[in-house]
This record gives C-alpha cells, sequence and structure tokens, in this order.
C-alpha cells in the first residue's frame, strides 16, 4: 500500500499546469528545425567585361546617331539621274497614256502641252513631256514605246487625226540621244516596217523646243477621263498598232499552234527591238507554207 497521500483536486490540477509548462511548444520545435540559409553575394563581374559591355553599348549608340543621319541627309545624287524627253505624235491624249503606263519602269510625270518650233509650219503641235529616272529607264527603251505609237511616213497628221497640230516630231538632248534616233530611224526604214519604200519623215529636233506651254491640269490624262471624244482616233490606231506590232497563230508545213510577234518586224527592225527575237525564238518564218488562222495581226 502507497504511503503517499491521495492529491485533491486544486493539487492534480496544478500538477498538470507544470507538466504542459515544462514540455517544448510547437513554435519552440519549429525555430529550432529551421534552416536559415545563407546570403548569396553578387556575381563578381571582371572590370574587362564592365569594359566590353560599355563599348558594345556606345558602338550601338553610334551606330544609330549614323543611321538617323543618313534617314535625314537629302538624296542629291539619285534627283541628278532625273531627265526630260519631248515627243510629238497626235493627239496628246494618246501618248500621254502610254507613257503613264509607265511608271512602274521608272518614268516619274508625264505632262501635255503645246510645243513649237517644228519646221513646215509656225503653229504648234501636241506634244507629251515625259520626266524619267535614267537610272531605271533608257532613252532607248522609252522610244521603243514612242515608235509603236506613231506613223512617222506622214508630216502632216498621224493615223486619222489631221491637220499640221498632229504632226509627229522627237526632240534629242544631245549628240548621244541624236545618234540613238537617228540609227534607229535608219533601220525602221531598211526594214520597210511602215510601208515598203515609204519614207519616213518625222524631223529630230534638238530638245527642248522653242517653246512648251503645258495643258491645264483639268486637261491631263484626258483618254481616262473623256474616253468617249476619243473613241473614232482609238480604234483607227488599234487597227494600225494590231497589224504592226501584233500577233499572229499560224501552221507551217501544216503543223499548227504557232505564234508570232510582230510578224512584219524583220531585218534591221529587230536590231531596234531586239527583244522580238527572243519572244519568236523557235516559231517557224512566215514563208513558205504558211496558214494564218488567227491573231490581232493578220
Amino acid at each position: 500500500r502507497s504511503l503517499t497521500p491521495p492529491e485533491t483536486p486544486g493539487q492534480k490540477m496544478t500538477t498538470l499546469a507544470l507538466s504542459a509548462s515544462l514540455r517544448p511548444s510547437a513554435a519552440a520545435k519549429t525555430s529550432r528545425r529551421r534552416r536559415v540559409e545563407p546570403k548569396l553575394a553578387p556575381p563578381f563581374t571582371a572590370p574587362e567585361a564592365e569594359d566590353d559591355a560599355h563599348n558594345d553599348r556606345r558602338q550601338q549608340i553610334v551606330g544609330w546617331a549614323a543611321s538617323a543621319l543618313l534617314l535625314s541627309a537629302p538624296h542629291t545624287a539619285h534627283a541628278e539621274t532625273m531627265k526630260d524627253m519631248y515627243i510629238a505624235a497626235g493627239k496628246y491624249a494618246f501618248l500621254e497614256k502610254e507613257f503613264n503606263d509607265l511608271r512602274y519602269a521608272g518614268v516619274k510625270e508625264v505632262v501635255p502641252g503645246l510645243a513649237s518650233g517644228v519646221p513646215g509650219d509656225e503653229s504648234s503641235v501636241d506634244a507629251v513631256k515625259v520626266a524619267y529616272d535614267a537610272e531605271k529607264i533608257s532613252h532607248e527603251k522609252l522610244m521603243q514605246t514612242y515608235w509603236k505609237h506613231v506613223d512617222p511616213t506622214r508630216g502632216d497628221g498621224q493615223f486619222k487625226e489631221n491637220g499640221a497640230k498632229y504632226r509627229a516630231a522627237i526632240w534629242v538632248d544631245g549628240p548621244a540621244e541624236r545618234k540613238e534616233v537617228e540609227t534607229n530611224l535608219s533601220r525602221l526604214q531598211n526594214s520597210e516596217i511602215f510601208g515598203k519604200g515609204k519614207a519616213l519623215v518625222t524631223p529630230v529636233l534638238d530638245a527642248p523646243p522653242k517653246s512648251f506651254d503645258p495643258y491645264p491640269e483639268d486637261q491631263w490624262k484626258a483618254l481616262t477621263n473623256n474616253p468617249k471624244a476619243y473613241e473614232k482616233d482609238k480604234v483607227e490606231r488599234q487597227k494600225a498598232f494590231d497589224k504592226l506590232w501584233g500577233f499572229v497563230q499560224y501552221c507551217a508545213n501544216r503543223l499548227c499552234g504557232y505564234v508570232r510577234f510582230a510578224p512584219n518586224c524583220t531585218g534591221d527592225c529587230l536590231e531596234t527591238f531586239p527583244e522580238l527575237r527572243e519572244r519568236n525564238f523557235g516559231q517557224p518564218e512566215l514563208i513558205g507554207d504558211i496558214k494564218i488562222t488567227g491573231g490581232s495581226g493578220r
């Protein structure tokens, strides 16, 4: 039998409280288990690396500044390639349209007006001034378009456009252009593409014209803005173009399906239009057993 006297209720409660106070708390346990991570020092950057980064940044800023200067500098060199060409061949509306269609190739502006100084009559003629970038398109290439839309056999008009106002003329700027135009005029004469035995009488004059008076701007792009006024003349011009510069479909030696472009452009004419040699490469000549089956130039 135990000699320890029994605890009273008060003593029991005191004992329990003392026991609880002697046990470590959860927070204390947690604080003892927590690991404190050491703080890492910032990465060391060598002085050489800092210098390289600084130099790279400085070069980048210099590059930006140089680009800005280039963008802001005026492009004077390119402006020096701009040239003007003056030509006449009947009603101005037709040449105006043909050369406006060459804007994608380097033509910048086409201005219609009245030009004076053509021999044979003191009156002015319908003409156009073509401003173009000589680095993108040559004078000779522009003249190829002119040769296809002029009747150089007439000195009193063009196609069905009669009268001194509609005479043809070419103005050339310097000896090089004169040589180019006169050489091609001679080639076309020799080839007789414009008619057997017909003389080509279009004058080649020194540029600029004696005077050139532009039409008011509301009269520009006449063929586009007022097509009905030119319907009959357009039909006549289209017939002439198709006959000389169109194409034919034909059979040769009983084989069909051949196509030839500008069939009347032969001999010296091909020196003025060398691209026709490539387009007609492999196609039989229109001689011998030939049967025309279609096309615009038959």
